[in-house]
């Protein structure tokens, strides 16, 4: 574009139009109808001479259809890749072909396989056991019948290979069937000989004679233990009463002792009672009252006696039960020493037993499996039922699925408008002359004109002079920043993204490079101290926000950073969109640091001390970054926030 010249003039004055052309006789009007009518032409032809394509498709069940009793049917999409690649085989093409040709539906040698392939299409329906088959082409009344003989030689050929493979599966599973019933029986007899040689006479290990004999010892063990126990404890107790003075008697004296003891305290009251009423010689005169104390001295020496005799009489039975419980348990325990050694050896034996059964237990189940195999292909007769049912048949088709001829003219309009204006734009440019002024406008006084070639302002010697005037917005509404984001939006992106995009906003949010980011691994890393130490060649450390140590953690330790910047620009982008942010193209790598950045400078961060957290900057990025330090006294890094809030916990 060329530089403009301004001329002050004395007054205000209006330049006078020049004289336009007719419309008619107008060069652009002549270009513009020519390209169109051409493009027009040529785009019309292409467009309404394609042939019309139609299509015919029917949908295959590749699995029976579930009884009405049994649940439904489970997704096999492994049987529906091997239908899919049977149905596209050159051998059934080829038969299909054939059939066609003795139907007369084709002539001999109209279409080749090859032919039939490209016009034929099988796709899985997503999620069922569901297989669309096609066919498109330009003949439409030989569509319909192409996938019908197509689907009819597709199932006879199945039900074939079904009835071959379930006869030699029938013959197969009888052979084995007849050498798995002579192994059961060989394997009967050597378990009935086992057990005659070792007298194992039932199949539950308790109800044997050794150890049903080993388990009454033990319980017959346990209570002679108790009964000795209980003779011991009881024998203490009344040497312990003896020695305490206490009356011990027999069972059947202590009521005589209890009667003795109950006279006893009568006869005492009695003479206590006199003794408070009259004097000791006044109770020796009285013949009645001096029977009282006589009495109690006789009740009390017959509680001697008693006392006396019962106590040899139970402690001698007590030291006595004691003996016979103690014997009793040696005699139980050496029996059951004795029968504990030969119920270890019925124990080996018997696991040898189990052993031998377990074998025989598996043979019969895998004879019962067998068995249900047989009995299972005998009686569903696959044959008749192949494992392929046609749920819908193909038409005739109607309409043509494609070209969509008035859609694809309409592009052919538009296209032909923007092609003529295209050549109009382009005539204009080639045939330009740029020793007239291109424009020319009167604004209060002064004609605005683009200059000429000879004007100084293209001399050699005035570079500097028309540098500024060349076609460029002005500096001052362009910003040398890229998008600052807030805290909400950087929240958005945080939530909504994976594992690896979460690792490369923090360490963009920690002040590392998109360079230095592709570049670094584990061992840059110190949990322990929370540092995060740059890759050269602009090595620094940065802190570890608590967030990204924790993503770390659960990636194993190892950041899942991106290969290359492009594709950290793209997570960032992508993640950008997920969010919903506006204007997603212009969050970039170099947005999220510059927010960081400015995030420290806001804090009043002194100027020198931002290239140790950014690294490396020039001079015009630090005045650029200058101009954003807000007024108050400068910090240094030590007295501000070094970890966003964002990668806070």
């Amino acid at each position: 574009m060329n530089p403009i010249q301004i001329e002050r003039l004395p007054g205000l004055q209006t330049a006078p139009a020049e004289p336009l052309k007719a419309w008619r006789r107008s060069q652009r009007l002549w270009i513009f109808v020519s390209v169109v009518a051409l493009s027009l032409s040529v785009g019309l032809l292409a467009v309404f001479l394609r042939p019309p394509i139609y299509r015919a498709s029917a949908t295959l069940l590749t699995t029976a259809r579930p009884a009405a009793d049994q649940a439904e049917a489970v997704v096999d999409p492994q049987h529906v890749a091997i239908q899919q690649v049977l149905l596209t085989g050159q051998a059934l093409l080829v038969e299909t072909l054939n059939r066609l040709e003795e139907d007369g539906l084709l002539a001999p040698g109209d279409m080749t396989p090859e032919d039939a392939q490209a016009m034929l299409g099988v796709a899985p329906i997503p999620a069922t056991n569901l297989i669309e088959l096609s066919a498109e082409g330009p003949r439409q009344e030989l569509l319909a019948p192409l996938v019908n003989t197509w689907i009819e030689v597709y199932l006879e050929t199945r039900a074939r290979e079904i009835q071959a493979t379930a006869s030699a599966t029938l013959a197969a599973l009888r052979e084995q069937l007849a050498a798995l019933e002579a192994k059961i029986a060989a394997k009967r007899q050597e378990l009935e000989q086992f057990r005659r040689r070792y007298d194992i006479a039932s199949m539950e290990r308790s109800e044997n004679e050794t150890l049903a004999r080993l388990n009454g010892l033990t319980q017959t063990l346990n209570q002679l233990s108790e009964e000795e126990v209980k003779a011991k404890a009881r024998l203490e107790a009344i040497r312990t009463a003896v020695a305490a003075g206490k009356p011990v008697v027999p069972q059947e004296d202590s009521r005589t002792l209890a009667a003795l003891a109950a006279r006893a305290q009568a006869l005492k009251e009695e003479l206590t009672s006199l003794q408070q009423r009259f004097t000791p010689d006044y109770i020796q005169l009285n013949p009645q009252y001096r029977k009282v104390p006589e009495q109690l001295k006789e009740v009390e020496d017959k509680i001697r006696r008693l006392v006396g005799t019962g106590q040899k009489a139970v402690l001698a039975q007590a030291e006595q039960d004691y003996q016979s419980a103690r014997q009793a348990v040696a005699e139980t325990k050496r029996q059951l020493k004795e029968h504990k050694r030969l119920a270890a050896e019925f124990s080996a034996r018997f696991a040898e037993h189990e052993a031998l059964l377990e074998e025989l237990k598996q043979m019969e189940t895998r004879q019962r499996e067998l068995q249900d195999r047989v009995t299972q292909l005998e009686v569903k007769q696959p044959e008749k039922y192949p494992q392929v049912e046609v749920v819908e048949r193909p038409f005739r088709p109607h309409t043509p699925i494609r070209p969509k001829y008035w859609r694809d003219a309409l592009w052919v309009v538009a296209a032909s408008l923007a092609l003529g204006v295209a050549a109009v734009w382009l005539a204009e440019y080639l045939t330009r002359q740029p020793g007239l002024p291109e424009t020319r406008l009167t604004l209060a006084g002064i004609h605005v004109y683009a200059a000429p070639e000879t004007s100084p302002l293209f001399s050699p010697a005035a570079p500097a002079a028309r540098a500024p005037l060349e076609n460029s917005p002005p500096a001052a509404l362009e910003s040398p920043f890229p998008r600052e984001l807030q805290r909400g939006e950087l929240e958005s992106l945080l939530d909504l993204a994976d594992l690896r995009t979460r690792q490369t906003l923090a360490l963009l949010l920690s002040g590392l490079t998109p360079d230095e980011i592709v570049r670094i691994n584990a061992a840059h890393f110190d949990p322990g101290q929370g540092e995060i130490l740059v890759p050269p060649p602009n090595r620094r450390l940065l802190p570890l926000a608590p967030r990204l140590s924790t993503w770390l953690a659960a990636s194993g330790g190892s950041p899942l950073v991106p290969d290359d910047s492009e594709e950290l620009a793209k997570l960032i982008y992508l993640a950008a969109v997920e969010a919903k942010l506006a204007e997603p193209e212009t969050v970039t790598p170099e947005a999220i640091r510059h927010t960081y950045l400015v995030y420290l400078l806001r804090q009043h961060l002194r100027l020198t001390e931002l290239e140790k957290v950014a690294g490396p900057m020039s001079l015009s990025q630090l005045a650029a970054y200058g101009r954003l330090l807000p007024p108050g006294n400068p910090k240094s890094l030590s007295e501000i926030q070094r970890t966003h809030p964002c990668l806070k916990l």
